[in-house]
């Protein structure tokens, strides 16, 4: 893979030089299923099944280095989540059949805690300390659960959404505009341009809220939605794909893409770091020879350092 790093920062910005410090294979299918820093992943091996369903009949849950952590046989799981503190959601999903799901809560032992039902399963996922579990239930709304699996609340119908680091706060996006919930309660609206958003965020801290169109990334204060400020990338070919805000920096994913015939369309993409008004601070070109609609997926790691998901390829930048 090749890597470039761009000389497009203005000159008045303190620039950053990402230096790629680590590189693996993306996790394949032996182990599909990792946690959003990647601290734990699991190795599942499949029971027999037909072309729309097919669940796990083992799955081994596995720390950052390789040790089991604890196993489980005869599920009937075919998704799971798992959150950065090695707890686990194991949904038993029959696919379209139904889009009914029943959701199992472990905690950190494999011991279950809690067992709840959706209507139709949709977007879901942990909060970054593990504490609240949330899954977009397309009969009843966003459903916002402890991680024992007690039920909080149901924050109301939205077509995606994204929750903060302690779970506190949770963003609803609906065709029109953004909800912004602190505790189940609506604090906030953001007004949208249209209603395809691509992505959203919280910074670890809470503080900050960020969310991106196909083109344009914005970036809001949490507490009364005064926009801090909005990123256009000079290329208007790129387009945006994943977004991730820390407490000062920002760090967003894009993706080449124009009209069929685009030298390298769906082959190029950039990561960008900007500063807390929006300016490039660091830029780092991405090459690839397959692609999805979620990739390049970004995230900050430890202090000064970024992870980048590729279809094939894991890179770990110190900045």
């Amino acid at each position: 893979m090749r890597m470039l790093i761009l000389s497009l920062i203005p000159m008045l910005a303190v620039a950053l030089s990402p230096a790629l410090v680590g590189e693996r294979p993306a996790v394949g299918d032996a182990a599909q299923f990792r946690s959003p820093s990647g601290s734990y992943s699991a190795k599942v091996e499949y029971a027999s099944g037909n072309t729309e369903f097919v669940p796990l009949d083992r799955f081994e849950l596995l720390d950052r280095d390789g040790k089991t952590v604890f196993m489980k046989t005869g599920t009937r799981h075919t998704v799971l989540d798992i959150s950065d503190n090695g707890l686990v959601v194991g949904v038993d999903f029959d696919g379209p059949v139904s889009g009914h799901a029943r959701l199992h809560f472990y905690d950190e032992q494999g011991g279950e805690r809690g067992v709840a039902e959706v209507g139709f399963w949709g977007q879901h996922g942990f909060s970054a300390d593990g504490s609240t579990y949330c899954v977009l239930d397309g009969k009843t709304g966003l459903r916002v659960f402890t991680s024992g699996g007690r039920e909080l609340y149901n924050a109301g119908h939205c077509n995606q959404f994204a929750v903060s680091g302690d779970g506190r706060h949770v963003a609803l996006a609906a065709d029109d505009a953004i909800r912004l919930l602190k505790d189940g309660t609506l604090a906030v609206s953001i007004p949208l341009a249209t209603p395809f958003v691509r992505a959203m965020d919280f910074s670890s801290d809470g503080g900050r809220f960020g969310y991106c169109e196909r083109s344009v990334l914005y970036v809001h204060r949490t507490e009364d939605a005064v926009r801090e400020f909005e990123y256009r990338p000079a290329d208007a070919k790129l387009r945006f794909i994943s977004l991730d805000l820390g407490d000062r920096l920002t760090i967003a994913g894009l993706d080449l893409d124009g009209r069929r015939g685009t030298p390298n369309r769906h082959r190029r993409g950039l990561v960008v770091l900007l500063d807390s008004a929006g300016t490039p601070v660091g830029q780092q070109e991405l090459t690839y020879a397959k692609w999805n609609f979620t990739v390049p997926e970004v995230r900050f790691g430890a202090a000064g350092t970024f992870r980048v998901w590729t279809a094939e390829t894991e890179l770990e930048y110190r900045y």
